[in-house]
């Protein structure tokens, strides 16, 4: 299996041959790999000139990663021009409002409802609205629907992630999740946060000792 960097180098020499740097749909992947590294601004180098559905469904996540909700919603409205009704857009209208919070957070959640209701049920979408749930104070129903998720692939990062965080709130073991978690997904932002809370205990219960 190739490293990461051996692939980030390749993808680089790519985006950087004129015959097909500018091919959407290699855009498309470096905006997901550098997505994925957190590398925001080189993922929107790739990305932000738009010119499909995919690629403007993509700038939405990246800019909702980057906390620019503003910009988001600017894209949104390009696909929304472009076609109301397609599927990516009422996904990136269900992911805006998901971050956007409060009032909105209804209506991501009638979105996906909407999805689970015309379409099979996957993980994104049980994802999605188990999250809605989970901002309503829903937890018992978040649970059900990660579940099931987690029984669709049982290594999903967000699935784990979101099973963690809503088991601590119904105050049962997240041991379980989160232990899967650092096995299949050992870089996910919730296991370096753990790591982080226990390397902070330990040093409290070393001064107290």
């Amino acid at each position: 299996m190739e490293s990461k960097e051996t692939v980030i180098t390749s993808l680089h020499e790519l985006l950087g041959d004129s015959a097909i740097g500018n091919n959407p749909i290699l855009r498309l992947i470096a905006g997901i790999v550098f997505m994925h590294e957190q590398d925001y601004n080189e993922a929107l180098t790739h990305t932000n000139a738009g010119g499909t559905m995919e690629l403007h469904a993509l700038n939405v996540q990246i800019f909702i990663k980057m906390h620019r909700s503003d910009y988001a919603e600017k894209q949104l409205r390009i696909m929304q021009q472009a076609d109301e009704d397609h599927t990516l857009t009422q996904l990136a209208n269900a992911w805006l409002n998901l971050a956007v919070g409060g009032s909105k957070i209804q209506e991501a959640y009638l979105i996906f409802q909407d999805f689970s209701e015309k379409n099979q049920m996957t993980s994104p979408i049980l994802n999605g609205k188990a999250v809605c749930c989970m901002h309503m104070g829903n937890f018992d129903e978040a649970e059900t629907l990660l579940l099931e998720a987690l029984n669709k692939d049982t290594k999903d990062s967000e699935t784990l992630a979101n099973l963690v965080v809503c088991s601590l709130h119904l105050g049962k073991p997240s041991t379980r999740y989160l232990s899967q978690l650092k096995i299949s997904h050992p870089d996910h932002m919730l296991v370096g946060r753990a790591a982080s809370a226990e390397e902070i205990f330990d040093r409290a219960v070393q001064t107290v000792a």
